[in-house]
């Protein structure tokens, strides 16, 4: 392959890498996490694992007293426009706190 062949192909690659649905949502995705730290500086102390599946953000909280303060923030959690369509508030041996995007809390 010469170097014009190789330049052509590798913007072809480029241009359909940018449409991907895939690129899209992590795009997304990454736009959502870092509004959700921003409007709830909390959540930069946790481990956060999105769930594909459910559409579903676990939030580990490294102690129960970050725990106690997510959960007085749940209404904020809700109102949040990410793609996450529930929330899940974690910490070991605590019942887990969920958050259902909307304004519906459990």
């Amino acid at each position: 392959m010469n170097p014009e062949e190789y330049n052509r192909k590798k913007r072809e690659l480029e241009q359909e890498l940018q449409g991907s649905e895939w690129l899209q949502k992590f795009k997304q995705l990454s736009f959502g996490l870092r509004q959700l730290k921003a409007e709830i500086p909390l959540t930069q102390l946790c481990k956060l694992q999105w769930l594909t599946e459910s559409e579903t953000l676990a939030i580990h909280c490294p102690n129960p007293e970050v725990r106690e303060g997510l959960c007085r923030q749940k209404t904020q959690l809700a109102q949040l426009n990410i793609m996450a369509r529930r929330f899940v508030i974690q910490y070991p041996a605590l019942p887990d706190a969920i958050v259902y995007r909307g304004n519906s809390v459990e």
